[in-house]
C-alpha cells in the first residue's frame, strides 16, 4: 500500500504536522463500544509515557466527555484569534462537540463537515505521539472528510463477535482500504465473560466475529477484550478504567502494546512538479494534458476538451489515496487517485 509525498513548497503544513501518528478507531456502526475503545487506547497510550490527544469525531452523538474525568474546557487562543485550545484532562488535550453543545446537534451534513473541518485545522493540538480519532458510525460524507484531512496514519477496527456487527464494520474496513489508510487490525469488545467463581469463559453474543474478519481481510486480531462492569463504571462515572483495574484493562494494556509495536512503514510516491507541463512521478513524467483529460468534474464533462499546453499552478494531499491539481486552465475540482498517477507513470 502506498503513501503520498508533494515535493514542492506550494502545500503548507496542516496543523497535525506536529503529530507522528493520526489513528482512527472505527467501526461502521453504532453499539459495538467503539468509543469506550477509543477513551481506553488513549489512555492506555497516555499510561506508557506517549503524548496523546484525543478528538471526539461524532458530531450528532458524541460520548467522550461523560467518559472522562472533567478537566480544562476549550478556549480561544489569545496570541492566534484562528485557532482554538482544546480541553485538557488527565493530561491530555481533547476537543469533542459536547464541549460546545449540550443540547441535540440537528444540523445538515455541510455544517457537521464544517465543525469537524475546524477541530482539524484549528485546535492547537501541539506535539503528540498519538491522537486517537473517535469516529462516528457509519461510512458517508463526515467519514470522508476525515480521511481527506486527518492525515490519518492507520486505522483500528472494532466489533462484537455478532455476525450482524460484522457485516457494517466488513464495509468499514473496505472503506479505509479504498481510501488507501492502513488497517493495524481489529479488536473484538464484549468478547466473552469470565465467570467469577470457576474463571471459565462464556461467551453470550457467540465467538468468532473479529477471526472471521481478520482472516478474509488479512489483519490481526489486535486482542479481545472481556465484558468487565468495570468499563461501564468507569465511563459513566468519568473515571479512569486504569484507576479500577480488571481484566479489561489489562486486556486494553495488551492492545496497546501491539499498536506501539505496529510500524506503518509504506513505500511512498514522490510527486514533483516536472517542467511546465508534467509532474514527476516516481522519476517518470505524467502529462498534465493527460490528467486533465480524466477529469471527471461536470465543467470539464461538457467541454470534452482540454488545451495540450495546459500547466499546473498547484496541488495539494487528500487524504493518503489522491492529489487535487489546479490547472491553468482554472478547473481545480478533479481529484487523481495515486492508482492513476502509478499507472500513467508506467
Amino acid at each position: 500500500m502506498s503513501a503520498l509525498k508533494i515535493l514542492h513548497d506550494v502545500v503548507e503544513k496542516g496543523n497535525l504536522s506536529r503529530i507522528k501518528t493520526v489513528l482512527a478507531v472505527a467501526a461502521g456502526k453504532g453499539g459495538v463500544g467503539k468509543s469506550s475503545v477509543a477513551v481506553n487506547l488513549a489512555l492506555a497510550l497516555k499510561r506508557k509515557g506517549y503524548r496523546v490527544g484525543l478528538l471526539d469525531a461524532d458530531v450528532y452523538g458524541p460520548s467522550l466527555e461523560q467518559m472522562l474525568p472533567k478537566g480544562l474546557e476549550p478556549a480561544d487562543d489569545i496570541e492566534n484569534p484562528k485557532k482554538l485550545l482544546p480541553g485538557m484532562t488527565l493530561g491530555m488535550p481533547f476537543i469533542s462537540v459536547a464541549h460546545f453543545r449540550r443540547e441535540a446537534s440537528i444540523v445538515r451534513a455541510p455544517i457537521a463537515n464544517q465543525i469537524i473541518g475546524q477541530f482539524l485545522d484549528s485546535v492547537e493540538w501541539g506535539e503528540l505521539d498519538y491522537l486517537i480519532i473517535d469516529f462516528p458510525p457509519g461510512t458517508g460524507d463526515i467519514q470522508l472528510t476525515l480521511m481527506q484531512k486527518g492525515q490519518i496514519t492507520g486505522a483500528v477496527m472494532v466489533t462484537t463477535p455478532q455476525i450482524v456487527a460484522t457485516l457494517d464494520v466488513r464495509k468499514a474496513i473496505q472503506l479505509f482500504l479504498k481510501m488507501k489508510i492502513p488497517v493495524l487490525g481489529v479488536i473484538e469488545n464484549m468478547s466473552y465473560f469470565l465467570e467469577p467463581i470457576s474463571k471459565q469463559q462464556l461467551f453470550p453474543f457467540g465467538r468468532g466475529g473479529a477471526e472471521a474478519l481478520a482472516g478474509e481481510f488479512d489483519i490481526a486480531v489486535l486482542g479481545q477484550i472481556p465484558i468487565d462492569p468495570a468499563v461501564s463504571a468507569a465511563g459513566d462515572q468519568g473515571e479512569s478504567l486504569f484507576e479500577i483495574g480488571g481484566v479489561a484493562a489489562e486486556a486494553f494494556e495488551a492492545i496497546c502494546l501491539k499498536i506501539v509495536e505496529n510500524q506503518l512503514v509504506q513505500p511512498t510516491i514522490e510527486v514533483e512538479q516536472s517542467g511546465p507541463f508534467h509532474l514527476g512521478v516516481m522519476g517518470k513524467r505524467v502529462s498534465l494534458h493527460e490528467l486533465q483529460k480524466r477529469c471527471p468534474c461536470a465543467r470539464c464533462e461538457i467541454q470534452k476538451k482540454c488545451d495540450e499546453n495546459v500547466s499546473l499552478l498547484e496541488f495539494s494531499l487528500v487524504g493518503r489515496y489522491a492529489i487535487r491539481i489546479t490547472f491553468s486552465s482554472g478547473c481545480s475540482r478533479g481529484i487523481y487517485p495515486i492508482t492513476m498517477l502509478e499507472q500513467l507513470a508506467q
